[in-house]
């Protein structure tokens, strides 16, 4: 039996969102819906820049501290929370705010155009959070566009 060391187990904690990277189907929807909820319930910590912010460094290192390397594992699901903490940083918790930001940052996500698809490219746990980071800056900009001219 192989022993796992107390550092591997918090990353592992860390990274899969409180496990819940470990769900059999759509772990990624799931981290990003929980994430919505956690914005739309408690906007003054998780809905600021801030907050995004320290997600998304939080995120890179926690990811290459996993020493992670090749394809995006699907039980890391980090990165879709910080996705989804960028695409609602500035914004207004509302509830159609974050249910826009969510259907968007999973479009963006899911489908990754032209440049996050490029973003995956980048070397270890960069690529990994880097494009959802730009999932949820396009989400953010959309959200931005419809709030300020609809």
């Amino acid at each position: 039996m192989v022993k796992r060391r107390l550092i591997d187990s918090i990353l592992s904690f860390f990274n899969t969102c409180c496990f819940v990277g470990r769900i059999p189907f759509a772990p990624g929807t799931f981290a990003s819906f929980a994430a919505a909820a956690l914005i739309y319930f408690f906007p003054a910590v998780f809905g600021n820049v801030i907050f995004a912010v320290a997600c998304v460094i939080f995120a890179v290192v926690s990811v290459n501290l996993e020493r992670y390397e090749g394809e995006d594992p699907g039980h890391i699901v980090i990165d879709e929370f910080a996705g989804m903490c960028v695409a609602m940083a500035g914004h207004k918790a509302t509830l159609l705010n974050v249910i826009a930001a969510f259907v968007l940052f999973r479009v963006f996500d899911i489908l990754k155009p032209f440049p996050i698809n490029r973003m995956e490219k980048l070397r270890g746990g960069y690529g990994v959070v880097a494009d959802d980071v730009v999932a949820g800056i396009f989400a953010s900009i959309f959200i931005f566009a419809w709030t300020r001219f609809a």
